[in-house]
């Protein structure tokens, strides 16, 4: 109990004690009243008996006299009695906390105002109904207190809570044992109740993230025993989580983790151990050292007084930490070192204008001896240093503000400068985080010069574009016009419209429009085959069905199969399969093929056209086999179709060379591959939709 409790305690029971002794004061005054009032009574009965006695009467009046004087002398102690009794119960009606009496059985007898108020009823209903200071769920509690005052024969105190005056409260109740009843009083504890239960709820959570946070912390007590510790500590010392959870002494920690060889080596173990113990009376400020286990490890420990006593212990594994530290610093000087090997120029001003780091080839480039680049110039100093160096028709003004400015604004910026000596650099400037600035120079001089060359060259090519395409339009007007003429006339008079001929006559005619017809089909795949190489070639895609390639042409194949002794198989139906591209170069292109393989396969063999819808587009298979008799040569079928760089370089099948030109123009590819008697080719052309790839153009 504290100093207020005990004052509140004495005052009460002086109170109480001189209302006590009043009462029972009261009360022998009160029975002397009433012996006095018979003995008057008895006394007069005795004067009137004795009236006739003379002699004995003057006796009798004095004593009569002096019993009158004692009975006026009690009435004024039994007021006197009174008024005390009203002023105490005065003082305790005025008391700012609650007070009452009990009768020995516990019940209620009286309570003072304050009381009345906590319970919002009068003093007599109170006493009547007898409400009591408890919750509405425990009304016995007490009474219960009570009683065990009365045994243990002295004051007792208990907190409750409940609902005063509309509020929930707190109270701290005393109940004493007199010696006719009890005498009790309540003390409002709310404020420190709630701070109590604040403080409580701060250290649980405070207790709560050192159990959650990754640092192995530990705290011992007073009593230097392990009042927490949090899963961290567990694994980083290996300790059983059952044996800490027993709360072992510091000492005991000590010697299980010396057991296990998990403490550095110690020379005096007991000496070492008795320093330890010591902190807990010398710590008054928080403490950092660095412990070296004996695995290789590093510790970062932190001692600290705990508020509520004891110490409190923080281990960090910076083994990690300090091995980065030492890779960095290795970094560091790499790095320098490779700074100052760098072709590129480098130097880096601070925040104050001033150099603070460069690179050799930095003072190489601008002409500049370390001497002055060591005292750190300034910006602008350096920038007059280079002046010589600048153009001399340049605005040297300008250029110097431009460069102060973009530094003052730590602004990233790139350019290109050629100077006066004919170098060309190109130079960039990046802020860096700590407000300094970094600028870079590359001498692009020989780049620049291999630039303007590579422009000069693609100049030519544009030229020699222009010139393909003059020849490719030559081409058509000049020769294919005069040879579309020259067919036409053959074949006037191969049918005697002009007058009649002989066999001899139509027979060389003939044999003028077959070879008419060749030169033309020749002169078509020369126009297309330049057309692709300058990208001239325009393409019409659509979306078709996939007969549509070889429906009109399936006729002329089977018939020159048949007159070459060749099985052809064609696939049936294909009208679901879709393709998507130019149908008519399409359709040249396959039957370019298809008629190079005819041409190619021997007697007896055999030709096969296979078409598939595959996911990544449509696949075109033409197999070629000589009928069980020696190899085809690939010399001899599809060489033209190989890619540049493994087919032979003789005389080319032209319409072979276009067809792999249209299909590489669809986006597709072409692939020949050998087998024992024959010959495999694969077309892959894009999925429906698919862009059609752009012609290659020559460098």
């Amino acid at each position: 109990m504290d100093a207020t409790g005990w004052i509140f305690a004495l005052g009460a029971g002086f109170a109480a004690g001189l209302a006590g002794w009043q009462a029972i004061r009261a009360q022998r005054l009160s029975a002397a009243l009433r012996e006095a009032a018979e003995r008057l009574a008895a006394r007069d009965a005795a004067l009137a008996a004795a009236r006739a006695d003379n002699a004995s009467l003057a006796a009798e009046s004095d004593q009569l006299s002096t019993l009158v004087r004692e009975h006026a002398e009690l009435e004024a102690e039994n007021q006197r009695l009174l008024d005390a009794g009203k002023q105490a119960a005065q003082l305790l009606d005025a008391a700012p906390f609650p007070i009452w009496r009990r009768a020995d059985d516990g019940a209620l007898v009286w309570v003072n105002r304050r009381y009345a108020e906590m319970t919002e009823a009068s003093p007599a209903d109170v006493v009547t109904r007898g409400i009591e200071l408890a919750s509405a769920h425990d009304p016995e509690l007490p009474r219960m207190l009570a009683r065990k005052a009365r045994e243990a024969g002295q004051t007792m105190a208990e907190e409750r809570r409940f609902v005063a005056e509309g509020d929930r409260r707190n109270y701290r109740i005393f109940e004493m044992p007199l010696e006719h009843g009890f005498l009790g009083f309540a003390q409002d504890i709310t404020q420190e109740a709630d701070a109590r239960g604040q403080l409580r709820r701060h250290m649980e959570a405070h207790l709560e993230v050192l159990r959650t946070i990754s640092t192995a912390t530990a705290i011992y007590g007073q009593d230097k025993r392990l009042v927490l510790w949090n899963r961290a500590y567990a694994r980083l010392w290996q300790l059983d989580e059952s044996w800490l959870e027993q709360h072992p002494t510091f000492g005991e920690v000590l010697e299980q983790l010396r057991a296990e060889r998990r403490l550095p080596e110690q020379i005096d173990w007991q000496a070492y151990k008795q320093g330890q113990q010591t902190l807990f009376t010398t710590v008054i400020e928080r403490r950092e050292e660095l412990m070296h286990l004996p695995d290789g490890s590093t510790l970062r420990l932190v001692i600290s007084p705990y508020p509520s006593g004891g110490l409190f212990f923080a281990y960090d594994d910076v083994t990690r930490q300090l091995t980065l530290e030492r890779a960095t610093n290795t970094l560091t000087a790499v790095q320098r070192a490779t700074l100052d090997n760098l072709y590129e120029a480098v130097v880096v001003f601070g925040p104050d204008g001033r150099l603070s780091l460069y690179n050799r080839a930095f003072a190489e480039l601008w002409h500049l001896d370390d001497d002055r680049l060591n005292r750190q110039p300034h910006i602008t100093e350096v920038l007059e240093w280079t002046r010589p160096l600048l153009p001399r028709n340049n605005d040297w003004q300008t250029w110097r503000d431009q460069s102060i400015d973009g530094f003052a604004a730590r602004r990233a910026s790139q350019g290109r400068l050629e100077r006066g000596d004919d170098t060309v650099i190109d130079q960039a400037s990046v802020p860096l985080p700590d407000g300094s600035m970094l600028y870079t120079y590359l001498d692009v001089s020989a780049a620049v010069r291999i630039q303007r060359a590579l422009r000069e060259r693609n100049e030519a090519l544009e030229r020699t574009d222009r010139m393909n395409a003059a020849f490719i339009s030559n081409i058509t007007h000049e020769l294919r016009s005069p040879l579309g003429t020259l067919i036409s006339m053959t074949e006037v008079l191969s049918h005697g419209i002009l007058g009649p001929v002989n066999e001899r006559q139509a027979e060389y005619g003939r044999d003028i429009m077959q070879a008419s017809r060749h030169l033309l089909r020749l002169l078509d795949d020369i126009i297309v085959i330049a057309a692709i190489e300058v990208g001239q070639l325009a393409l019409e895609p659509e979306a078709f069905a996939a007969n549509e390639l070889w429906q009109e042409d399936a006729g002329q194949w089977r018939d020159t199969a048949e007159h070459r002794g060749i099985t052809l198989s064609l696939p049936d139906g294909m009208q679901d399969i879709s393709c998507h591209g130019d149908q008519q170069r399409l359709r040249q292109a396959l039957g370019s093929i298809m008629l190079a393989a005819l041409n190619g396969t021997p007697q007896g063999g055999g030709l096969k056209l296979n078409i598939a819808q595959g996911a990544d587009g449509l696949g075109i298979e033409i197999e070629s086999h000589s009928g069980g008799l020696a190899p085809i040569s690939p010399s001899r079928l599809f060489a033209d179709l190989q890619p540049s760089s493994d087919r032979r370089h003789g005389s080319a099948n032209l319409s072979l060379l276009v067809a792999r030109g249209l299909i590489e123009l669809h986006g597709g590819t072409v692939a020949v591959s050998s087998q024992e008697t024959g010959q495999m080719l694969q077309i892959r052309l894009p999925a429906g939709g698919a862009a059609i790839a752009a012609p290659a153009r020559p460098h």
